[in-house]
């Protein structure tokens, strides 16, 4: 133990005594580590966090606005939630990320030399700003590159390069300038918060919105927060403390108004639907009335008698649930020729209670999900295609659904008939004329209580256009972190440290084992 113990100290000792080679391989390593870091730009993590709204009133993917009245739930709302995954795809989809880089004008970046690092300009700190045609920053295939020199309020030169065009170089230029290029003209303005001093070298690159997407797609997450959550987690990394705020907050601001568009789509097609059923009924209403009138007055027929008021009482017993059943048998025909028209091939479909809210669900969501599809894909696409496939099918299954249910009402109307039955025979006693008189008033009756159902879903408006409407409840605003994540200052000298450890041990052991002689 004590000869290892003194071969162990010895060849310490004899490492210890090249401090010639280890000591400035060391420094040498510990003043790249402190180059690397003042060159290298800092990034900092944005966070941001919204809570998904459930929208318990329906404007999206279901006719919730003729939902529970006092003839019965003729239509209902979708039994399930809020999909955090669904609304993550529709908040990172490109639709949505590609609005949010063209609001904060993601694509372009303007950097100034600051000693050996390349600083990045955003908002009150750019000296300038550019004006571009409508629809040129989303069209350029090609990135651009700018140097401008900038002195006295003046460009001196400017250089721009690309695969697009060969490269363009300007003279001096007064603020604001416009610059012609082979595929537009750009507006160069002065940012009349920054105070230009002295002689400044600007660089501007314009990156193509599809690479910009690509990288920003990967570089943002969006997740719930935890497991069993509808709060939805945003952050990702950048150097520019504004820049990182405003795109966060921009792509919520834009998630909303997304979908704010859809439900309001959703709701007018919703309202429309409405208003043409009362249409029909109005119409059918007002002829009723003018033809009771009338059958009334020729047929000079009085208050029902005693007998008649007698058999009338014994059938309110079952008139409300006739009245129901009826109403409902109604409204599902409104729906049969909603689904039938061309113009609804690919909208929601009412939730009529009787036919399976799991099934209406479940179409509803395929809706949903082809919508979502067409923000990232052509019609060509095989999975489009086989949404369109699945749709069919899901609404063929719809359909027979509907009219087994159809059926099975028609079935309830005939069990209430038989219950009914010993009225009817008192009704039947009565004069035909009197007899047809309380019948067509009974159908009026239906038709007023579907026209007033429908009226007062139409009045609340709140339900059809609601400014304040959002789907995403921002919790916390996009903020950033206190300390960059990137260069970590502790990484970047552990580092250099075990490279300067690694380099030191091989030169020792090349100078030990290689180069010494015997």
């Amino acid at each position: 133990m004590n000869d290892e113990n003194i071969h162990i100290g010895t060849l310490l000792k004899q490492f210890f005594g090249y401090w010639k080679i280890y000591v400035p391989i060391g420094i040498i390593c510990l003043i790249a580590a402190i180059c690397f870091l003042i060159a290298t730009s800092k990034e900092y993590e944005f966070t941001a966090r919204m809570q998904l709204i459930n929208d318990k009133q329906g404007m999206m993917s279901e006719l919730k606005m003729l939902k529970s009245s006092g003839i019965g739930s003729l239509l209902g709302g979708s039994a399930s939630g809020i999909s955090v995954e669904d609304e993550v795809i529709v908040l990172t989809s490109r639709t949505n990320m590609t609005e949010a880089i063209l609001q904060t004008g993601y694509q372009v970046e303007t950097h100034q030399r600051n000693g050996i690092k390349n600083v990045l300009l955003y908002g009150k700190d750019n000296p300038i700003t550019f004006l571009f045609p409508e629809q040129f920053l989303g069209t350029i295939s090609e990135s651009i590159k700018m140097k401008i020199i900038l002195s006295d309020n003046k460009i001196q030169s400017i250089q721009v390069q690309s695969k697009l065009f060969k490269t363009v170089k300007l003279p001096e230029q007064v603020l604001p300038s416009r610059i012609s290029l082979p595929i537009g003209d750009i507006l160069i303005s002065l940012n009349t918060d920054v105070k230009i001093s002295g002689r400044q070298t600007i660089t501007c690159q314009i990156t193509p919105l599809q690479q910009v997407y690509e990288d920003l797609y990967e570089d943002v997450y969006a997740g719930a927060q935890e497991t069993v959550s509808d709060i939805i987690l945003l952050s990702f990394d950048n150097e520019n403390k504004q820049r990182g705020c405003d795109f966060l907050n921009t792509l919520m601001a834009v998630f909303n108004q997304y979908s704010r568009n859809v439900k309001v789509r959703e709701a007018n097609q919703n309202a429309k639907f409405v208003r043409e059923r009362l249409d029909t009924i109005t119409t059918e209403l007002a002829y009723l009335e003018h033809k009771i009138e009338t059958y009334k007055k020729q047929n000079n027929i009085p208050e029902p008698t005693l007998y008649a008021k007698a058999a009338i009482t014994g059938y309110q017993e079952l008139e409300s649930t006739i009245l129901e059943t009826e109403a409902r048998l109604k409204m599902l025909d409104y729906v049969v020729e909603y689904m039938k028209n061309p113009e609804n091939e690919y909208a929601s479909i009412p939730a009529v209670e009787g036919i399976g809210e799991k099934s209406i669900a479940l179409y509803n969501q395929l809706v949903l999900d082809r919508q979502r599809l067409l923000l990232s894909s052509e019609k060509g696409n095989p999975a489009l295609i086989l949404a369109d496939k699945q749709l069919a099918e899901q609404r063929k299954m719809l359909m027979e659904a509907i009219d087994a249910a159809r059926k099975s009402i028609r079935a309830s109307l005939e069990a209430i008939n038989k219950k009914s039955h010993t009225f009817n025979n008192q009704l039947n006693a009565l004069p035909t004329q009197e007899r047809e008189y309380i019948e067509m008033k009974r159908q009026q009756k239906i038709k007023e209580t579907v026209y007033l159902f429908l009226m007062q879903k139409l009045q609340e408006k709140e339900l059809v256009n609601s400014p304040d409407e959002q789907t995403g409840r921002v919790i916390d605003a996009a903020y950033c972190s206190a300390k960059p994540i990137y260069p970590r200052k502790i990484i970047v000298l552990a580092i250099a440290f075990a490279m300067a450890c690694f380099l030191s041990l091989i030169v020792i052991c090349l100078k030990l084992f290689v180069f010494t002689k015997e």
